[in-house]
């Protein structure tokens, strides 16, 4: 029991960096199997490792740990339905996993605002917080484009559209702006503002609570250089000893 209990403390410390990995996955996958990244093998491929690591991240949050199982579990079920059924739950997906990505980024959040050193961790978790703002957006534009066809110009045809609104969300929170896909409807420009001040301003602050964290390290936790130590002295007793007889 207590070894099982020392591994899952190991785990927890480990969190960010499970976290950080889960969601950058998404990236290579998504390069390994471009066709659609929504509906596609990618994506049944790297939301279980998801679940997983937000699970690790609630692990002393029991309460909220049920919440986020419950929308897993039914993401994975929806999931499992669309492949062998072959049905349509896209609406129901896209609020689940707008409810499963935003709980986990509040969490983020949290632990990073409670933080009171500065670690590594804390590099790992903003990393984390900037890609679920980019997850979270890209879910609120996927609702938009379904209820609203035609609120984004410049998207490709079909299920290439899905993917294009994946690569709009992080050059909006990025700030990049190239201008190939823009919105067309009020409620898209409102939802593109949106994406793009909360990442604006997320970096704003997690910057501002990094280096207060880093100024607040107390000095004895930083190794000072060391100084080689003097020569002792020589006494005129010991240079008279060693003072070779005279003739």
């Amino acid at each position: 029991m207590l070894k099982i209990r020392a591994l899952r403390n190991k785990i927890y410390e480990m969190r960010f960096e499970l976290l950080m990995a889960s969601l950058l996955c998404v990236f290579i996958l998504n390069i390994l199997f471009p066709d659609n990244i929504y509906w596609g093998i990618a994506q049944a491929t790297y939301l279980p490792v998801q679940l997983l690591a937000a699970l690790v991240l609630f692990e002393f949050k029991p309460r909220i740990l049920r919440v986020v199982l419950v929308f897993g579990v039914a993401l994975l079920v929806c999931r499992g339905m669309d492949v062998f059924f072959i049905t349509n739950y896209k609406d129901e997906l896209v609020l689940l996993y707008l409810c499963f990505f935003g709980t986990i980024m509040l969490e983020v959040f949290q632990q990073i605002y409670h933080a009171q050193m500065f670690t590594a961790k804390i590099v790992y978790a903003a990393v984390c917080g900037l890609l679920l703002i980019g997850y979270c957006g890209y879910f609120l534009f996927l609702a938009i484009e379904f209820h609203h066809p035609g609120s984004f110009l410049g998207l490709g045809p079909g299920d290439s559209s899905i993917n294009d609104l994946f690569y709009f969300s992080y050059v909006t929170i990025l700030t990049i702006g190239y201008g190939d896909i823009t919105p067309k409807t009020w409620i898209a420009k409102n939802a593109t503002v949106l994406v793009g001040f909360t990442g604006y301003l997320y970096s704003i602050v997690v910057i501002a609570l990094i280096v207060g964290r880093a100024h607040r390290m107390p000095r004895s936790a930083v190794a000072p250089t060391k100084k080689p130590a003097p020569l002792p002295a020589r006494s005129p007793q010991s240079s008279s000893a060693k003072k070779p007889p005279e003739a």
